[in-house]
């Protein structure tokens, strides 16, 4: 076997190296590697070593840079932002009594929502009892007592 049917081993072991490790990650944190290592593996014949690690590692760092921005971009348009995080630490009254064991329901910009107690609070909290919103969890709003009376 001589040096150039060992390199296309090498530089095709390194590509799916680099395809495994994206496809275990998801993050693109090795696809340019594995770009590299193509056109790495495409000269092999027609270029000595030296040449392909180079060529490897120029290919990889300039795709890296010209595609990094795009790919995060893209990667960013999937998050998807709600507007009940303005919902912590909002005040409002509460339409339902609330306890450790019954949920009950306060109205937030016109819309009705279930209201939990923290899982340290023990004391129910009556109807009409200015509550502040702590938390979100899943579909119901956590809450805790407040000072402040209604009309306040």
């Amino acid at each position: 076997m001589n040096i150039e049917d060992l390199m296309v081993w090498i530089w095709l072991a390194v590509f799916v190296i680099t395809v495994c490790v994206e496809a275990a990650t998801q993050d693109f944190v090795s696809i340019w590697f594995a770009i590299g290592s193509l056109i790495a593996l495409a000269i092999c014949y027609f270029a000595p070593f030296y040449v392909e690690i180079i060529v490897f590692a120029v290919i990889s760092l300039v795709s890296l840079i010209l595609t990094r921005p795009l790919v995060k971009k893209l990667m960013d348009r999937n998050e998807r932002y709600t507007n009940t995080d303005e919902f912590v630490g909002k005040r409002t009254i509460l339409e339902k009594r609330v306890s450790k064991f019954n949920a009950g329901e306060v109205k937030i910009n016109g819309i009705i929502y279930s209201a939990i107690l923290p899982e340290a609070e023990t004391a129910d909290i009556e109807q009409g009892t200015v509550v502040e919103i702590v938390a979100l969890k899943g579909n119901k709003i956590i809450v805790r007592k407040t000072e402040e009376k209604e009309g306040e």
